[in-house]
Parts: C-alpha cells; structure tokens; sequence
C-alpha cells in the first residue's frame, strides 16, 4: 500500500524523528512524514519522545498526547503548552515562517537531556526544569513564552501563518514594515490591508524590546482566552486597534496585511500622520500587497476611527489594485471633523490622541511633526487642511465600491459617512448608521453585511439577496434598538420639521412651539463658566410631551438669534429626551451612556455660510479667515448651528429638551473638552431670543414608522 504524506500545521518540522507500525524516519526537509491509514505516528528528537497522535495529513503539536487518542486539541491544557513552547523554541525565527529545522547538534543537545524532561508537569515547573534550561542554555535560542506558544498552536489550528516585520518598498526608496497574515494553504488570496500609526502589537503599540514582546503576546492570548468585560471597548472586539481581525478574516479566505506608518515601530521616518507622504506609502503598500506570491491581486482596505479616516485619502488617489473600501467611523473633512468642529479647536482630545495613542507606538528615535501645534497653528479654514499640512478626503475621485459608517452623536466621527454618500461616484455606495459605541456594531452588530461586502467585491460572491443602500440604528431609549433599512440618505420622504423655541417671559425653562410666538422674548445665562462652577449655565426649551411616537432619523439643525456682552460667544446647543424629570438616554452599546439625542457646537463669528454648499438640511460654514463676523456687545445676529445626524424613536409621554449653553457639558460630546477661550467668556453674558423677527428654532427630522 502507498504511504500517506503528512505534515504539522504549526511547523514544518524538519529532522523531527518519526515512527509508525510499518515505518520510521525523520522528515524530510518539507517536514513531511510518512503513514498508512489507522496508524497511530510517535514523534521524537533523539531520546525525548514528544508525543503521539492518530496519522493524518495535517496535525499541530496540539494533536500530540502522552496516551489520550481520543483528546480534542486544547491550547490551554499544560502538556500541550509545554510540548509547543518546548519545540517552536528550537526554531531561530520568532514568526517560525520557515519553521524548525532539528539538525544533529539539536538532536545530541535534547537526547543528553531527555531524561529530565516531562511534558506532563505545570507549566511554570515545567519552565524552570533543569534540563529544560539546560538544552536552551547550550543552544543559545530563546525559550519562548508560554503565551506566544498557544498564540502559535491557536493560528495553526484555525489555518493562519504570520510573516512578521515584512519589507515593503516604497518609491522614495524607504521602506514600511508589516505583518502579514495568510492561509497556511498555498494560494492566492484577496488581501484586505490596514496602514496605521497606531502600531502592530495586539491591541494597540509597538514591539521595541522583549519586554514589550511578550506583553502582546500575553494580550492576544488573554483576549483569546479570557473574558473581555474588562476591556476598553474600543479594543474589546478587535486585535489590533480597530481594523481587520486576522482570526475572522484568514479562515475566510482572505491575507490580513498590517503595515506601520514612517516612525512607527521599527519603520523609519517622521511620524505625520493624514498626511500626502502617509497616503503615497498607503498608495505603495496596496501595490505591493498585490503582486506578492499569496496574492490574487484584489486588495481592499478595512477599518475604524482614523484607520478609517486615511483610506479617503489614499482611495482619492487611485491605486490600480484597490477594489473596494469600508472606512468605518471616520472622519473625512480635516478642519471640521479633525480639528475645529464648528469652529471650536478640538484641543484637548487631539492632544491626548497624538500623545497617547500615537506617541505610544512611535520609536523613540522617530522624529514627529508638531501635529497638535499644526492644528492650533491653523485656526482657520485654509490649504494646510487641503494638503500642505493634512489631507481632506475627495469624494468626487473615488469611483470604487464604498460601505461607510457613521458614528451618531460621538465626539468625532458623525459627519464623513453622510458627506460621503452625498458626493461618492463610486458604482456602489453603501451606509451603515451606528451608535457612538462604534466597535460593537463594527463587529458584531454588521458583520454580516461587512463580510458580503468584500466577499462580493474581493471574492465575486454575490450575497442571497441584494444589500439595502442604508441600514440604521433605531434608538428607542434606555438602552434599547431597532435595525432600518432605507433606500437613500436623507431617508426618502422625511418631513423636516420646524419648532420654534419660546423663552417666556419668568426666566426659566422655555417652552418649544409648533408656530412662532409673535413676541420677542429673551432667554439669558452667564457665558463665564469658570465663574459658575459646578454649573453650566444654559437656556434650556423643554416642548409638550408627544401625543403618539415619533420616528427621527436625519440631519438636525438649530436656528439661534443670539446677542453677547462680549466680542463672541460659543453655541454648544444639545438635544435631550425626557421623561418627566429622568433623562432618557440614547445610547445602545455604552453600559452608562450620557451623550444626548444630538448635538451640534458653533463659535458665532463662524457663523458665515458657504451658499453653495449649505443646504436645507444641513449648514456648511466657510470657517474662512476673511469671512469672520466678530460680535460687537448687543448686536443680534443669526446663527445656524449644525447638529449632528442622529436617529430616535420619541415614544408618546415623551419630550425633548433643547439647551444652549456656552462650554461642554458632560456628555454633550465627551469629557474631553474643546478649547475654551477665556478672553470672550469671562464676565460675559449671552442671550438667546425667540418669537417675531427673532424666531429660533429647531428642525428635526421625521420619518413614517415602520410597520411592527
């Protein structure tokens, strides 16, 4: 009978002894070892039995037992570590991509310390053995940990192999490094590739030293292993800070590429992050991706947050081999959504992002652009955010197919999805509306319709039924969702709905009107927030409770007729559902969500709007330096504030708060604060007037309910 040919997922093993009933030998150089149908195979290095396992075309070192055939492998049983971390250490490569090779001087190391060497044994006495020590000591290779061991076994058994610190060339004759992860299968496989500054350790990081080797390797098998309560969501369902997970795309046929941006890790080069230089290395990596052996070719690119934000603008460029894109909770427009959101500089998030999460995975050796300084350096909308400093995305250049998200009511990442979807000429656009909570709907919530996105674009498999254009998160309150599907943003057939706020004539809480008041009323509150600690001083609109539910989903926005006793005021205008005295809260994922139906912020001597680019829905300020329009103390001007695009079901008994405050409030947008200009705000006071001439208002978007 003709033997079997057999291999070790997690190797090759080369020279690894081998016997069976009717043979034995080591393996050849392609690690392969020789069987016939039903024989149980022994493996061994000189003396040292390593185990046995049930013949068969492909094993791991987690098939092996000590005289338990019928065990399932388990990563975690103490043998099995043993064993792995014992054997992967003989191999010179930490990613093992050539495997082990035992050759004679190997095999007389082990066989002379055979005897003291027990895989059945826990794993820290096992590490600690003397002959284990022994045999590492002489030959000078490092004894793995027990983590990176199971994390090897684990991809072995789940069919992934991982090339680390690969090399690619970039034009300028640097070079960027990535981690690639491929089947074990030989092929061609369409890639999905991620660029980022946020570095390759899992999580989040970069590998510099062994100390930081072996954290992440303790990371990636705690997230395997253990529960994920305790972990920021932002990295509670991800690998490596929001981007393709090398576990869930790899069985699926895909190669998982993670490249380091310049600066980065062991890359070289300065640190600039959305940036024309990071786009062209982008523009280099996809094609290098795409003539590589495990390649067919396809590339496309996935992520969230800023490793969303970039593939606007490395896709504007038009790399031949990219097919397909899902920025998934980004930003796109580098001076409203990065920087100055309605004009008010994002300064103390962008500082603890560039500091903490960039700044925790660039070499120290790394020279860095003076980012948050570029930022603050340029208060106004000018070139540096079109490309002399940061880029903004064009949509106009991107014909590609796209499915994007949005990120409703969070700090950042609320605006891109639905500027895209309006100007994209690409052949098939796709939505997704989701919560702040990005990262749970990012994977697990619409993992399906990601998984048919690049599965149709990458792979040519057309899903069961034709994808909806747009699908939402409908938010009920208190926790609770709903999922929508819609043929288009704005969602066809919305009524906007104009109310009109009244502050009455006592001073407290205004009311909310369908028809404007014919009278003129002033709401007044302190601007100086320092001074009215712990308060934030606002107006506040409470409308009637609602008679029936009511369905939003759109594009808010907030029209205020607003004064000053000072040379300009900020607008942080938030709105709330109530329930009687409780605030009801909007989020869906956050265990205790505080951010507000919507929200929107403008510094009033922004307040000039682009004609062209404004629309009913949603205004669009030049925020130009020669279009500022200062205050002068009592002068009444109109200022159209842009609220983010959210969705809520308003049940009946139900009300809305509209308030207007000059500062963040917990949960207006985050307890990150925006930069507060003490020169404006100090002893000032602002007023916000409703009814006749000086009617503010708010617009709310109502769509039909859909039937239960």
């Amino acid at each position: 009978m003709k033997p079997l040919a057999g291999t070790f997922l997690d190797g090759p093993f080369v020279g690894l002894g081998y016997r069976t009933p009717s043979r034995e030998g080591v393996t050849d150089d392609a690690g392969t070892f020789l069987y016939l149908p039903g024989e149980t195979v022994t493996f061994s290095i000189g003396g040292l039995v390593i185990g046995s396992a049930a013949a068969a075309t492909h094993l791991t070192l987690g098939s092996l037992h000590d005289g338990d055939p019928a065990r399932t492998p388990d990563v975690t049983r103490p043998d099995t570590v043993n064993r792995s971390r014992f054997v992967q250490s003989l191999g010179r490569q930490t990613d093992l991509r050539d495997g082990v090779l035992i050759d004679k001087y190997i095999r007389d190391v082990v066989d002379a310390q055979a005897e003291g060497i027990s895989f059945v044994r826990d794993v820290e006495s096992f590490a600690q053995t003397d002959s284990v020590r022994a045999v590492f000591s002489e030959t000078g290779l490092r004894f793995r940990g027990a983590a990176e061991a199971r994390n090897h076994l684990r991809r072995a058994l789940t069919g992934i192999k991982v090339l680390r610190d690969v090399r690619i060339p970039t034009r300028d004759g640097s070079y960027l490094l990535a981690d690639v992860f491929r089947p074990i299968e030989a092929g061609n496989y369409p890639t999905l590739l991620r660029q980022s500054v946020y570095g390759r350790a899992f999580r989040v990081g970069s590998i510099l030293s062994d100390a930081d080797h072996q954290a992440s390797e303790e990371r990636e098998a705690a997230w395997h292993e253990e529960s994920r309560d305790g972990i920021f969501a932002y990295f509670r369902h991800s690998e490596t800070a929001v981007s393709a997970n090398s576990s869930t795309w790899v069985p699926r046929g895909y190669v998982v590429v993670r490249v380091d941006s310049r600066g980065v890790g062991r890359t070289p080069g300065t640190v600039d992050p959305f940036s024309v230089r990071e786009s062209l290395d982008y523009y280099d990596a996809i094609e290098w991706a795409a003539q590589q052996p495990w390649s067919d070719g396809k590339v496309g690119l996935y992520g969230g947050s800023y490793n969303a934000t970039i593939q606007w603008n490395v896709a504007s460029l038009r790399p031949p081999s990219l097919k397909a894109i899902a920025p998934l909770a980004s930003d796109s427009d580098a001076y409203r959504d990065l920087a100055y959101t309605g004009g008010i500089f994002l300064n103390d998030y962008r500082t603890w992002w560039f500091t903490e999460m960039v700044g925790g995975a660039k070499n120290p050796e790394s020279d860095t652009v003076d980012f948050v300084g570029g930022l603050a350096g340029h208060p106004w909308d000018d070139d540096y955010y079109r490309g002399a400093g940061l880029q903004s995305a064009d949509f106009s250049s991107i014909d590609i197919p796209v499915l994007t998200a949005v990120s409703q009511t969070a700090q950042i990442h609320g605006r891109a999805g639905f500027e895209a979807i309006a100007q994209l000429k690409s052949p098939e656009k796709r939505l997704l509306v989701w919560d702040a909570e990005y990262s749970h709907h990012m994977y697990l919530d619409s993992r399906p319709d990601i998984e048919a996105f690049f599965d149709r674009h990458l792979k040519d498999v057309e899903p069961d039924r034709a994808p909806s254009p747009v699908r939402m998160v409908m938010r009920t309150g208190d926790g609770g969702s709903e999922w929508r599907d819609a043929a288009d943003w704005p969602v066809p057939g919305t009524e906007y709905r104009k109310l009109f706020l009244d502050a009455g004539a006592d001073g407290g809480v205004g009311g909310v009107t369908a028809e404007p008041s014919a009278h003129i009323a002033v709401a007044e509150y302190s601007a100086d927030v320092r001074a009215s600690e712990p308060d934030l001083p606002m107006a506040v609109f409470d409308t009637a409770p609602f008679d029936t539910d009511v369905e939003l989903a759109g594009h808010f926005r907030a029209t205020v007729w607003v004064a000053s006793t000072s040379s300009d005021a900020d607008l942080y205008v938030s709105v709330r559902v109530m329930d009687g005295d409780r605030e009801v809260p909007f989020g869906t994922h956050e265990p205790n969500p505080v951010a507000p139906l919507t929200w929107g912020c403008l510094k009033v001597s922004r307040r000039a709007l682009d004609p062209e680019l404004s629309t009913e829905v949603r205004p669009y300020h030049t925020h130009r330096r020669e279009d500022a329009q200062p205050l002068s103390p009592g002068d009444v001007v109109k200022a159209e504030v842009e609220l983010l695009p959210a969705t809520g079901r308003i049940a009946a008994g139900r009300r809305l708060r509209i308030e207007i405050s000059p500062a963040d409030r917990k949960g207006a947008t985050s307890a990150w604060a925006r930069a507060y200009d003490e020169s404006y705000h100090r002893d000032a006071v602002n007023r916000v007037f409703t009814g006749g001439p000086l009617a503010s208002s708010l617009t709310l978007p109502v769509i039909s309910r859909q039937a239960d």
